[in-house]
């Protein structure tokens, strides 16, 4: 085997080593937030409150290299309902060879007065490594409902 061969093999393994799946550490955290943009009334399916959960994606690889994605929804409820949504705070952090593609999320069901809102995030990330690209989403989905700060996937 010529020595280029042996080089673009050793190269071609090497970029699969770095890619590999993205097996991502996950972290979920959902702290209460006092003072809400919502008046809280007690709706008789528990405490009513203002939320915001912390959920975080992360991998690195031998390179150094890291991508991490954070999806930050805040949400209020009245003991019954969710009466209150936002889901802007979603962002994507990259270094090294890996890079920022975008994120997205939306709505999978229920609503801002239903018992619940389930929620799909993604983020896109590519990575650079030599020569070669690749890409990959991190997905989330989870489930908000309006009492306790309750959380479901």
């Amino acid at each position: 085997m010529k020595p280029r061969h042996l080089l673009a093999a050793l190269l071609a393994s090497l970029f699969l080593v770095a890619t590999g799946p993205a097996y991502a550490a996950k972290k979920i955290v959902v702290r209460p937030i006092s003072g809400g943009p919502a008046h809280m009334l007690d709706g008789g399916g528990g405490y009513g409150g203002c939320w915001r959960a912390y959920i975080t994606a992360s991998d690195s690889n031998w390179t150094g290299s890291s991508w991490s994605h954070h999806f930050n929804p805040y949400w209020c409820g009245n003991g019954s309902a969710v009466t209150y949504l936002d889901a802007g705070w979603h962002y994507q952090t990259t270094s090294g060879f890996y890079g920022p593609n975008g994120v997205s999320r939306w709505v999978i069901s229920g609503c801002v007065g239903c018992p619940s809102v389930m929620l799909y995030a993604q983020a896109r990330f590519s990575y650079h490594f030599y020569g070669w690209t690749s890409h990959f989403n991190d997905d989330h989905a989870i489930t908000l409902y309006g009492w306790n700060g309750t959380i479901g996937p």
